[in-house]
């Protein structure tokens, strides 16, 4: 039976640091099932899904533990299971940009929380004044689609924001 755990990883952004983490996800045996890569001023970041066996999981914490402090990486780890699809009907990109403004992504994400949709993406960038935001939401049949548009509509005209809305495909919810 195949164990789960999360990885993250951060340190200072240099040539060859995720060959280093890669090199010991194969030394403990693990697997990368999920992985994603940021980079934050000098930092960089790493989240990745391992999956192995119990004593494989096990080794590769430890050796972790160990070559963090010797990387100069700050690193997380937590066991998890597998990840249950749930049957969404809709996924959604929203694409918004225009001028920065604190607290308005708070704005949209607490309007998510509070209709109870799923939020599966996001990222923003902001520079220079200016910010974009892309958010990948998953819909079931109890959310009013149309409400959510007009209401994300409305608060990005009150923040100055254009936004997009893309309904993604059947395919590539499957590949989520």
């Amino acid at each position: 039976m195949a164990n789960f755990l999360v990885v993250t990883a951060i340190g200072t952004d240099r040539p060859g640091i995720v060959n280093e983490l890669t090199q010991l996800v194969m030394q403990t045996n693990c697997n990368i099932v999920d992985s994603r890569l940021a980079v934050f001023g000098n930092e960089f970041t790493l989240i990745l899904l391992l999956s192995g066996e119990w004593n494989a999981i096990t080794r590769f914490e430890n050796d972790l533990s160990i070559r963090s402090a010797q990387l100069e990486l700050i690193t997380l780890m937590k066991r998890t299971s597998e990840h249950e699809l749930v049957n969404y009907t809709t996924q959604m990109l929203i694409k918004l940009d225009g001028q920065d403004a604190p607290g308005c992504i708070g704005q949209f994400t607490q309007y998510l929380a509070e209709q109870g949709v799923d939020l599966s993406s996001f990222r923003t960038k902001a520079k220079s004044g200016y910010q974009q935001i892309q958010m990948v939401i998953n819909l079931n049949d109890t959310v009013d689609l149309l409400d959510l548009k007009q209401h994300f509509t409305e608060l990005a005209g009150q923040l100055n924001l254009t936004i997009r809305f893309e309904q993604l495909e059947q395919s590539e919810l499957k590949e989520q």
